[in-house]
């Protein structure tokens, strides 16, 4: 019994520990996102803050990332890529921003990682870890990204981990390298020398607490913090129902075509406290830059942000770090969209991450129905104004990352204009953008009418509108999507509505301005970009009247909307309580699924419809063709089932056509490459 009791006190006594310790490298964190917030230079880094600040173990596993500012999208991601492959010294400082070369670790060439070792007593106790994203990189764009980029090579320099700092040196010819082939190497020096400081606060306040409690009691604090996170996760995801679950998303088209982009996963829950999400099934990487280049990693942020903040939001005071993504396994396939092979372009792989996003919120809501948020607007429109063109006095300012909704749950409401994914960016303010930029901000607002119905609703999209004042000015827009296949809804929900941009010149009609990336408006002009809502969850009508008439009183909801979608009639600002009961008294057929499915929108919906059994058996064909032809291969199969009619595709036709195309690729595949070995 004596034992006993002494063996509680010891493990109290160190759960304490590792909590003070916990919360003593979440100080050091914490000072080093304010280094880098208040010092850099660029609007996207000190405005929307898109960075990050970590403490990591020699081995690559972050054990202390800030909850309150920057990308918290990043946590966790592995980094031994890095921290096993160079040869440290005291004042080292290591860039890279190469996804290749760092195994999935970096993910595009305008996140820029910096590390630092810390040494104590001459050992290596841990690294510091900053990144930024530099507004320019090079490459074709101002901004450096296109959707249509095929390459990585387009999307600007690309480096392989090199110290830019060599015992506290800088490697001028590094840097140089690097400033001569940006747009604004001035500003990017700025976001830098602010990482650099954040590394060196870093350095002194670890040093100090070795110092303070000595170098082997700090750094087994450092895995205990990762033990304790991860046992606090294997206590949630235990709590889920053993089974598994599969969820299938898209993009509309991968923005060079029309056929659109299929991501699968399966949801594995284990009962140990561990899950599997295997994406089998997915589409192979496509020819535009929505490539995720996952280094076919066994566990990845931008692959399980649902999962963590499932983990995160049920689980009271645990400390943010890879010991989460211990707990979640993955399984991808080889050179796809979601695991892509150099030299796939991947630019804009976040907006990918924001798909598998809501990908994985669907299986959960198949284990778990209304315990989780239905689908979000799944867009970020990345907005730039450039006037690099100028030379010298020109920029690259980021306006503003225009996005929409999250998705309503079994609980309570979506919120508005906050993409749960990207909920960690800000907007720019309208007097900094306008003192940066030539630039007018005609309009920064909530869009009526565009969440997802549902007894609880889904957040409303946003609308912005900005006013062009300079000839050359060059408005770079990347990250559109969900303009055909919207948020889904569920459980009687609702699915929202699409986004879109347009422009409108002096003495002109709007027009449309679709996908394109970089857009050379006159001057004058005015953009208007837009965000879809947030799917909706339960049936519209059980929506609480007073709830509907405070949207429609906000300028939210029409009072027509309220009326047909919610059976609410609202009269001087007020429920009218009669006309809402005979609205409400025969159920209406408004789409949704009232037995506890998903609705997907009309567009999806006859996709899916006409194209469902083929896309089957398309993504169980593709893994067997050499990787170069397989999105080629996809897209002949679909031309060839076109051809024969309208759809929708059976079995017989679907099998026609994958013969004939693997037929004509196998005779061209074996003429190529007998001519290669020539």
């Amino acid at each position: 019994m004596a034992n006993d009791i002494a063996g509680a006190r010891t493990k109290a006594q160190d759960a304490i520990g590792v909590e003070v310790f916990a919360n003593l490298f979440k100080a050091v964190v914490d000072e080093m996102a304010w280094v880098v917030l208040r010092s850099s230079h660029t609007t996207f880094v000190k405005e929307t803050q898109d960075f990050g600040v970590a403490l990591v173990t020699p081995e690559g596993e972050m054990f202390a990332y800030p909850y309150g500012s920057g990308a918290t999208v990043l946590m966790g991601v592995a980094m031994d890529s890095v921290t096993q492959g160079i040869a440290w010294e005291e004042g080292d400082v290591v860039i890279t921003n190469d996804p290749y070369a760092t195994r999935g670790m970096v993910m595009h060439l305008n996140d820029i990682y910096a590390f630092r070792p810390v040494f104590v007593d001459g050992e290596l106790l841990c690294l510091a870890w900053t990144f930024i994203h530099c507004t320019d990189v090079g490459g074709y764009a101002p901004g450096s990204i296109d959707m249509q980029n095929s390459e990585v090579f387009q999307e600007g320099l690309r480096m392989r981990p090199v110290k830019l700092f060599k015992r506290g040196v800088l490697n001028e010819e590094v840097w140089n390298l690097f400033a001569d082939n940006c747009r604004i190497p001035s500003l990017n020096w700025g976001d830098m020398t602010a990482c650099v400081a954040a590394l060196t606060k870093a350095e002194t306040r670890m040093q100090r607490l070795a110092e303070r409690y000595g170098r082997g009691e700090v750094r087994r604090a450092m895995y205990a913090t990762l033990d304790r996170t991860e046992a606090l996760t294997r206590t949630v995801l235990s709590q889920l129902p053993q089974g598994s679950y599969t969820f299938t998303e898209y993009f509309e088209d991968d923005y060079v075509s029309d056929v659109p982009v299929r991501i699968v996963v399966k949801l594995t829950v284990r009962g140990d406290g561990t899950i599997e999400l295997d994406y089998t099934g997915s589409d192979p990487q496509v020819r535009a830059a929505l490539n995720l280049p996952t280094g076919n990693m066994n566990h990845h942020p931008f692959l399980a942000m649902s999962a963590v903040n499932y983990v995160v939001t049920k689980s009271e005071a645990i400390h943010i770090n890879a010991g989460i993504l211990r707990c979640i396994d993955l399984v991808l396939p080889e050179a796809s969209v979601v695991n892509a092979s150099f030299p796939a372009a991947c630019g804009m792989r976040f907006t990918t991450a924001m798909r598998v996003h809501d990908l994985v919120l669907g299986a959960l809501t198949k284990a778990i129905p209304g315990k989780v948020p239905v689908a979000g607007s799944g867009v970020l429109v990345v907005t730039y104004i450039s006037t690099s063109e100028l030379g010298g006095a020109g920029r690259v300012v980021v306006a503003n990352p225009v996005s929409g909704g999250s998705g309503a749950s079994g609980e309570r409401d979506g919120i508005s204009g906050a993409e749960m994914s990207v909920a960690f960016l800000r907007n720019v303010p309208v007097e900094v953008l306008e003192a940066e930029a030539p630039v007018v901000v005609r309009r920064f607002s909530l869009a009526p009418d565009s969440e997802g119905p549902g007894k609880y609703r889904g957040g409303f999209g946003v609308a912005y509108e900005l006013e062009i004042k300079h000839p050359s000015a060059v408005v770079v827009m990347r990250g559109k999507d969900r303009q055909r296949f919207c948020a889904w809804g569920a459980g009687g929900g609702l699915a929202s509505t699409t986004s879109g941009n347009i422009g409108t010149r002096r003495n002109s009609e709007p027009h449309d301005i679709g996908k394109r990336t970089v857009y050379r408006a006159e001057l004058g002009e005015v953009i208007r970009l837009w965000g879809g809502g947030g799917g909706g969850f339960g049936e519209p009508f059980e929506r609480d009247p007073e709830m509907v008439a405070a949207d429609v009183a906000a300028g939210l909801v029409s009072p027509e909307r309220a009326r047909e979608i919610y059976g609410v009639a609202v009269a001087n600002g007020a429920v009218d309580a009669k006309a809402t009961a005979a609205l409400r008294g025969p159920q209406r057929d408004l789409g949704g699924d009232s037995l506890g499915g998903f609705d997907f929108g009309l567009a999806r919906t006859e996709w899916e419809r006409v194209h469902g059994l083929a896309a089957e058996r398309i993504a169980a064909w593709l893994p067997g063709l050499p990787v170069a032809v397989r999105r080629y291969a996809q897209a002949d199969v679909y031309r060839r089932l076109h051809e024969t009619g309208p759809g929708p595709y059976k079995a017989d036709a679907v099998v026609v056509a994958l013969t004939e195309v693997g037929a004509a690729l196998g005779a061209q595949t074996s003429a190529a490459l007998q001519h290669a070995a020539q």
